[in-house]
């Protein structure tokens, strides 16, 4: 081996271990989903990158409505029915419910996916939560905060990928307008859709 090359060589090895010393000491990831309680991890990714491996962010948005937990519980169904989410995850006794493998292209609920989600945006300006494939998780939890109130928090993680042809997935962020209106559906305070 040349003695550049070798240099070259060892460099890398060197990054390559600082770089997993440097992951290694951040904030070990919280398990998927609202169910563990706070649950928020610090990233330096931005909206729109593209990302070899997805970063697991997890930042519920957390409202509280004025309503008791036994009735929000049955209006946080209906909510992801009137919004056409269909539910895969549904954990009656922690009041969890979502979908947390849901695939969209386009719109959600009659409206332009940019309208909850900032994946970035394409060469010609348009947003790429509008013309890209989108898989995300819609996960919503129920805690009561008192009597006659429940915190309704919902996480959303999604990622984009252009539909022409496999790229690495862009990471998406939520604009928090969904989380929103899922917690006014619940409160009573929102049309269906």
């Amino acid at each position: 081996m040349y003695p550049s090359a070798r240099r070259y060589s060892r460099s890398l090895s060197f990054a390559g271990v600082v770089l997993m010393a440097s992951c290694a000491s951040g904030n070990a990831p919280l398990s998927a989903g609202v169910s563990s309680g706070p649950s928020i991890q610090e990233s330096n990714t931005q909206s729109g990158d593209r990302m070899a491996t997805v970063p697991q962010f997890k930042v519920a948005q957390r409202m509280t409505v004025q309503v008791p937990i036994a009735d929000a519980w049955t209006r946080l169904a209906k909510a992801y029915s009137d919004l056409g989410i269909p539910l895969t995850t549904v954990q009656p006794d922690a009041h969890v419910l979502g979908n947390e493998g849901m695939k969209r292209s386009h719109t959600l609920a009659n409206q332009r996916l940019s309208q909850f989600l900032d994946c970035g945006s394409g060469g010609s300006g348009s947003a790429n939560a509008d013309v890209y494939s989108i898989n995300m998780s819609v996960v919503s939890r129920l805690s009561p905060t008192s009597e006659n109130a429940t915190e309704v928090a919902t996480l959303i993680q999604a990622t984009a990928t252009p539909m022409a042809f496999g790229t690495a997935p862009v990471v998406c962020s939520t604009t928090g307008s969904l989380e929103a209106r899922i917690a006014s559906m619940v409160g009573g305070t929102a049309p269906a859709k």
